[in-house]
């Protein structure tokens, strides 16, 4: 039912204020703006992170040079154990929405495929899920579009100290700190 209301929520403040961005063939409204490069503070992860991701887009400018059907079923077999058993089966419905019991050794297994689609460890993304759930299009959600369409999709992975922020924030950790340093 929350995500009707911020439906229509999101309209009536589209009507009252024309000037603001609308996400294409969306009723969703940018109503914050974040830089996706420039005017923050970079830190090594969010480095290896923007390279990883632009090495891995620019092999693809070579696949159709060195196609072969050997490499297309090795990539497809990894993206079925990693995007569809790892990610979608594992991380998505097993461990953030429980949807499903499985085996541990099973559950395991599943997990270890997700953490080699590159996703980082199951802990870090069921809690970057369940935040994402527990707080839609709000201020505290971790990749909401209300910070843009490329921010929402594809930019908050390379602000780490945003998702800390939003994720982790620091009252979260004061009695561990305190703990450690006893």
């Amino acid at each position: 039912m929350r995500n009707v209301v911020t439906t229509f929520r999101m309209k009536d403040e589209m009507d009252k204020q024309p000037n603001q961005n609308k996400i294409f063939m969306s009723d969703v409204i940018v109503s914050r703006k974040r830089s996706l490069f420039y005017g923050r503070k970079w830190n090594i992860l969010d480095i290896v992170t923007i390279v990883w991701v632009s090495f891995v887009h620019f092999l693809m400018i070579f696949a159709p040079f060195t196609f072969t059907w050997g490499a297309f079923w090795a990539a497809f077999l990894c993206y079925a154990l990693c995007g569809m058993l790892g990610l979608t089966l594992s991380y998505h419905r097993n461990l953030a929405h429980r949807s499903l019991k499985l085996p541990k050794w099973l559950e395991y297994t599943f997990a270890y495929f997700g953490v080699q689609a590159a996703q980082r460890d199951p802990i870090f993304w069921v809690s970057i899920h369940r935040t994402h759930h527990q707080h839609v299009d709000s201020d505290k959600d971790p990749h909401s579009p209300t910070y843009g369409f490329w921010f929402s999709h594809i930019g908050w992975l390379f602000d780490s100290s945003f998702i800390v922020e939003k994720v982790f924030p620091l009252h979260y950790f004061k009695n561990r700190i305190s703990f450690f340093n006893a």
